[in-house]
């Protein structure tokens, strides 16, 4: 039998598809998905994507679509065979950068007519320009892989059909807290095959070029995009004080994640304005940010806290919450177990904090099934059946639960702590007050 083609459709992954979508919906709080209307029927597409939360990035990608899609990613994943195996299963490949080595880079010259026939086939293809990820709001270089590619597709087959460029905006309501939120945004396509009949030259550095800056350009229009420098993470921590006094429910139950990422973009914006034209101040201004947000995180405070006064009837409210949830934390606490602790001794040896939301979708994924069918069979081995459904059923959030239950506990500790600060709700205040009053 014929070795099947990496676009091609198998049993295997027919059938693993679906509890791979199930599990990566359930290990957000909200998922959320924009401008499929914008992604080309007439011809091959590319898809993307800011690289800013590792694997999760390309299951988000990977959920938006019922069909197939092949991905393509760092080649050094492969270096274990077996790993290598999984990967190519799952429709990945691997792509080889620079810093590997010339002699390892022309190893993409096979990977790249993979990708050409891939999208011949009317099958899409992912791969992240930057060639590696980051978690925060901004933009890395994009590498000449994602335009390589559709460059040689075009030039094989762009006289039949054209070939997309589709820019993608990811962002999450957190990279590194597992059950956060999560937001896709499909922009609008760039025609590579128009773009190339409508230049003189066939140099592939002078085609790349312009095609590398309009795809920048769309990429940052469809997350909370802030520009690269050395401030980058203070202007993020100004945007979400900013957005907290605003009022901005990002992610919050009943709102949208899409308006929520709108109103992130148009405070991003007038920070952006206010460095460019009051540069100096701006920078007294940054520095008293990093000085709050050492000073909020070293005593465990939320951000969300700041939202309102926290009153005692406030407290007293999240306390009876609190009251009424326990019960099914405990069971969700019991049940749960071997996939929490496993998830809390993985995450412990794992380096790259970017790396957690994957441990914890990993662990669902591996464990969730299996400890569903064990504690199914027991229940109804054990109890009445009335009993034991019940019990099968509270089961299957369990694992979900367990991580809300602790986030909301974290949020009402952190708004009884900040009760106590006053000096820090003050210093909040003024970094409110200055950039509303100064820019």
């Amino acid at each position: 039998m014929a070795k099947k083609k990496i676009y091609e459709n198998y049993i295997g992954y027919t059938i693993l598809k679906p509890i791979v979508d199930w599990n990566l919906k359930h290990s957000y709080r909200k998922v959320e998905v924009r401008g499929k209307e914008n992604i080309p029927t007439d011809g091959a597409v590319i898809i993307a994507p800011n690289h800013c939360n590792t694997l999760m990035d390309a299951l988000v990608i990977l959920r938006a679509f019922d069909s197939p899609t092949v991905f393509g990613a760092r080649a050094d994943i492969f270096n274990n065979k077996f790993i290598g195996k999984i990967m190519t299963f799952l429709r990945i490949l691997p792509m080889v950068r620079q810093r590997d080595g010339l002699r390892n880079v022309l190893k993409n010259n096979e990977t790249q007519e993979i990708i050409v026939e891939t999208l011949e086939n009317r099958v899409r293809f992912c791969m992240f320009p930057e060639g590696r990820h980051r978690p925060a709001h901004s933009l890395q270089s994009l590498g000449k892989g994602t335009f390589r590619a559709a460059l040689a597709a075009n030039a094989k087959f762009g006289d039949r059909f054209p070939v997309y460029i589709v820019p993608t905006g990811l962002e999450y309501g957190d990279y590194f807290r597992y059950r956060s939120t999560s937001l896709v945004t499909f922009g609008k396509p760039i025609n590579v095959t128009g773009f190339v009949k409508g230049q003189d030259v066939d140099n592939e550095v002078k085609l790349i070029e312009p095609l590398r800056k309009e795809l920048a350009a769309r990429m940052s229009e469809l997350f909370t995009y802030l520009k690269d420098d050395e401030q980058l993470h203070d202007k993020w921590a100004l945007t979400k004080i900013l957005a907290t006094h605003q009022g901005v429910r990002y992610g919050d139950f009943g709102t949208s994640l899409h308006e929520g990422m709108l109103a992130n973009r148009e405070i991003a914006a007038r920070i952006e304005k206010a460095c460019e034209e009051k540069p100096e101040e701006m920078s007294e201004l940054l520095e008293k940010v990093e000085k709050f947000e050492k000073k909020r995180r070293k005593e465990k405070i939320s951000i969300y806290s700041f939202r309102k006064k926290n009153n005692v009837l406030n407290i007293a409210g999240k306390s009876l919450a609190a009251l009424i949830g326990l019960p099914y934390w405990i069971f969700s606490a019991i049940v749960s177990a071997p996939m929490w602790l496993t998830y809390n001794l993985l995450r412990s040896k794992t380096r790259d904090r970017a790396f957690h939301n994957t441990v914890g979708f990993g662990v669902k994924l591996a464990l969730g099934i299996i400890l569903f069918l064990i504690y199914t069979i027991l229940a109804f081995c054990l109890l009445p059946w009335p009993f034991a459904l019940a019990v099968s059923l509270l089961t299957i959030p369990s694992y979900s639960m367990f991580f809300d239950y602790n986030e909301g506990m974290r949020r009402f500790i952190s708004d009884i702590r900040l009760m106590g600060e006053k000096g820090l709700r003050k210093s909040y205040k003024e970094i409110v007050k200055t950039f509303n009053k100064e820019f």
